[in-house]
This record gives C-alpha cells, sequence and structure tokens, in this order.
C-alpha cells in the first residue's frame, strides 16, 4: 500500500506542475511578458467545399496528394483487365518498329495505344529499328529495371 500511495503522489505533483506550467503567464526577470513557447499550426491548403472540379480532373482518378484518399464522388482508376476467360493471361499481337528504352539493352515496341517493353524473344529478329509483328503475353507483375511499357513476354517475333 505505501508504493501505490508514493506512486499517486509523485502523479499527482507532476500533473499539479504541468497544470501550473500551462496556466502561468511567462514573463523575463525584468516582468516584460516573453515569447510564447506555444506552436499554432495552420494548414497550408484550404479547401472549399463547393470547388467544382472540371470533367478531365474528374477523370484522373485518386487524390494527387501521394498517399491521400481519393475524393468522393470521383471514380478510382482501376487497371485494364489483363487476364483472359480462363484466367490465362492475354496473349496479344502487336506490329511496329523496335525501339530502344531509355535504359541500356531495354527494347520497346508501342501499338500507338501502349507501349510494350519486349521480354525474351528472337533478339536478332527483334533489333532496334526493325518493323516487326510480335505475340506475346502481358507480365504485369514481371519486375524490371527499364522503367517503360508493360512487360511483354514474347513467344513469336515475325518481320511486319
Amino acid at each position: 500500500m505505501t508504493m501505490r500511495r508514493f506512486s499517486l503522489l509523485v502523479a499527482a505533483a507532476a500533473l499539479l506542475s504541468v497544470a501550473a506550467c500551462a496556466s502561468s503567464p511567462s514573463s523575463t526577470e525584468s516582468g516584460a511578458p516573453s515569447a510564447s513557447p506555444a506552436v499554432s499550426v495552420s494548414p497550408a491548403v484550404s479547401v472549399s467545399p463547393a470547388a467544382s472540379v472540371s470533367p478531365s480532373a474528374a477523370d484522373s482518378g485518386p487524390s494527387a496528394v501521394p498517399g491521400g484518399p481519393a475524393e468522393p464522388g470521383l471514380p478510382i482508376e482501376t487497371p485494364p483487365d489483363m487476364t483472359g476467360k480462363s484466367g490465362k493471361p492475354l496473349e496479344i499481337t502487336v506490329t511496329g518498329e523496335v525501339t530502344a528504352g531509355v535504359e541500356p539493352g531495354c527494347r520497346l515496341i508501342s501499338d500507338g495505344r501502349a507501349s510494350y517493353l519486349l521480354i525474351g524473344g528472337d533478339q536478332t529478329m527483334a533489333r532496334v529499328g526493325a518493323r516487326v509483328t510480335v505475340t506475346g503475353t502481358l507480365a504485369q507483375d514481371l519486375m524490371s529495371t527499364c522503367q517503360q511499357g508493360t512487360p511483354l513476354q514474347v513467344e513469336s517475333v515475325k518481320p511486319a
């Protein structure tokens, strides 16, 4: 019981000293008030609840703030279905000119709507500058250092 009383006494003293510091005004030796150590934080950005959103902004998906929640009422961008009806990866055929990626050894092909990163396949046929028809399966889960295009696991390459 004595230890409990001592703990309560210490807690009460700490609480009283914190309360006393919070309620007494700060002053210097001359009696003039000094700057308050309290910090006031105000929001850097204010949002009006009646703000209007243009159609192009509404189509952009989640909030522009990284890690921020999407605004209510705006559609959340969902990735396109990359699987066939059987649940297997979608096989696609792309015809175009093979271009070099921004990283060494990376090859890309575009169908005008999307760019695909060529993974595997006959590199002599799908060399940079060649116009080819490539057939393969999308491999979106594949990690790459190329930083461009949707990975396309190449199954065949033919001259276009």
